[in-house]
């Protein structure tokens, strides 16, 4: 907590860089109800934090006249000034940029916080005649008059104007200054709009000054002060001026009048060496208090998004293991016993004319060839064949299956993870194009995963063939015979059959497995093949939920704040309690 009048360390460019980074990229998925304050003071710091840095960079004192069109700000900046260097009228308006005066040794311009604003200064000497400013400048004439050197003096734009750029120099100036100066008029000063700025900076207990100029005999200070009454502003913690109405010397007639006597009095109060010394600090603490709080605000506000990201990421891998256990359950259901029933009889198709005592290899291989070319299966190494198994892969595990189990995540993704708003960027964002699979990307990645199991079996096949062939005797098991029943396997499992393959393969090639070292090894090979398949396939699948969930979780990524955020704005509420 900044202590009262305590000296600061002050604050500087370096000190707030990163939080400015940080601030400028800030995100949040919306998962909370105070998400949209966050980017809201994100906002709101990146203006201000540069500001309060600016100011306790400086050693002057900024008193900014403020008011409606046609209130004669303009002429009160002049008569403070000795000089008409503010235009001024009958055409409304007449200010069109904020138009400072300075002392020539301060150097306001450097580091000048608006980023609006182009910050250019002249001497005094060289203004040749009024003028109405830019609304993309902050013009700043530089005099020598010692009695003004802890003195900024800034006209600005009408807070009432039709043009967005004005309203927002006024503000901005009214946010700068360590006091205001409202001007208002007879027929302007129970308006209701330009009050709400004057209420605000009562509320940020800055001294103010409310000048009600062009007023008639018959207007009193009571009238007045019942008016703040009415606006809710308490009007025993400002002073209030009335002006006459003056045709004429204005500037000359209006110097000479007490309220204007007052206003000289109060701005001055506040650049004598005491006071003045002790409001500079006074308005340091308080806009560090402001930035205090808004940082303690937005870093709570974060946490809370990242706790809820966290919760919303633990719920979607739930969600996603459901997904993935309910694949595994519907391609159970689609193996049916009816499959069980087909593998045995195809086994027993491809040892069916097979003799052990009849008949040498070679023949044999000849005789196998047939079943095998019933079945569709051939030479592995031709591109046909390898088409063609790839074909009845497809139709073994067709993919609707799949198809049904990542639309139903995606359904419960969005009825019980996306949030209500539609404003909200997460809402937004699971529903993207190319977050969710669609038909075609599912067939794709299906067919992918099938090429990827073909690929690894007849690398395996191949391999098997290589060490055993002409080494030992394969028996009943010819490389054919092998083969076919290989890409049995694999059928059963892309049909459904992985989690009961190892049982049903036992008991399928039980009866043609004699007692010899070979065909047991034969048999122990195959149903290794048969489980790593079985594993290859299983994994493919879960392979695709998990990347829909991943697509999912990229949302929320892409969206959370960062670790470091945190760390830098808290960072940053450590320096400016220094």
């Amino acid at each position: 907590m900044v202590g009262k009048n305590e000296s600061k360390a002050p604050l500087i460019e370096n000190d707030i860089r990163e939080a400015l980074r940080i601030l400028e990229q800030i995100r949040c998925p919306g998962l909370t109800q105070g998400f949209a304050d966050i980017k809201l003071t994100a906002e709101w710091l990146l203006e201000f934090l540069p500001l309060v840095a600016y100011k306790e960079g400086q050693s002057v004192v900024w008193v900014a006249l403020l008011g409606g069109t046609g209130t004669g700000k303009s002429t009160i900046f002049n008569a403070l000034c000795r000089l008409p260097l503010s235009a001024t009228g009958i055409e409304r308006p007449m200010t069109s940029g904020a138009i400072g005066y300075a002392h020539k040794d301060t150097n306001i311009t450097q580091g000048f916080p608006f980023f609006f604003l182009n910050a250019v200064s002249v001497n005094l000497e060289d203004i040749k005649h009024s003028l109405a400013g830019n609304n993309d400048e902050f013009l700043i004439i530089l005099h020598n008059i010692n009695q003004y050197k802890q003195l900024v003096i800034v006209d600005t734009p009408d807070l009432d104007s039709l043009e967005p750029e004005n309203r927002r120099t006024a503000e901005k100036f009214s946010s700068l200054a360590d006091a205001v100066v409202f001007v208002t008029s007879q027929e302007k000063y129970a308006d209701d709009a330009p009050y709400q700025l004057l209420k605000r900076e009562v509320e940020y207990k800055k001294p103010c000054f409310l000048l009600v100029n062009k007023t008639s005999k018959d207007l009193t200070r009571d009238e007045i002060a019942a008016t703040l009454q009415l606006k809710e502003i308490p009007d025993n913690i400002m002073e209030i001026g009335l002006l006459p109405y003056v045709i004429g010397e204005t500037e000359k007639v209006i110097s000479n009048c007490e309220s204007f006597n007052s206003l000289r009095e109060f701005i001055l109060s506040h650049i004598q060496l005491q006071q003045g010394m002790s409001l500079l600090p006074q308005r340091r603490n308080f806009n560090r208090e402001k930035a205090l709080d808004a940082i303690g605000n937005i870093v709570r506000l974060i946490m809370e998004e990242q706790k809820a990201s966290d919760n919303w990421e633990k719920s979607l891998a739930a969600l996603a293991e459901n997904a993935a256990s309910d694949l595994i359950s519907l391609e159970e259901k689609r193996f049916a016993s009816q499959s069980r029933e087909y593998i045995k009889n195809k086994i027993q198709m491809l040892f069916q004319r097979y003799d052990l005592l009849a008949k040498p290899r070679k023949v044999i291989r000849e005789i196998i060839l047939l079943p095998l070319k019933m079945l569709g299966i051939i030479d592995p190494k031709n591109e046909k064949s390898r088409e063609e198994i790839l074909a009845r892969m497809k139709e073994k595990g067709p993919v609707a299956p799949l198809r049904e189990t990542i639309e139903s995540l995606s359904r419960e993704v969005l009825r019980d993870l996306s949030p209500a708003g539609e404003e909200t960027p997460l809402y937004r964002a699971l529903r993207e194009k190319g977050v969710r699979f669609t038909g075609e990307e599912l067939e794709e990645r299906l067919s992918r995963e099938n090429q990827k199991l073909l690929t690894w079996l007849e690398e395996t096949f191949s391999k098997l063939s290589r060490d055993i062939t002409g080494v030992k005797k394969w028996g009943i098991y010819t490389t054919s015979i092998l083969w076919g029943i290989l890409i049995l396997v694999l059928e059963t499992v892309v049909g459904g059959g992985f989690t009961v393959l190892d049982a049903l393969l036992g008991s399928a090639l039980a009866p043609f497995v004699t007692k010899g070292a070979t065909e047991l090894f034969a048999s122990h090979e195959i149903r290794k093949t048969a489980q790593e398949l079985a594993r290859l396939h299983k994994e493919g699948l879960l392979s695709i939920v998990e990347e829909q969930r991943a697509r999912y979780w990229q949302c929320l990524a892409r969206l959370t704040p960062p670790k470091e955020t945190v760390e830098i704005l808290t960072a940053l509420e450590e320096r400016l309690n220094q």
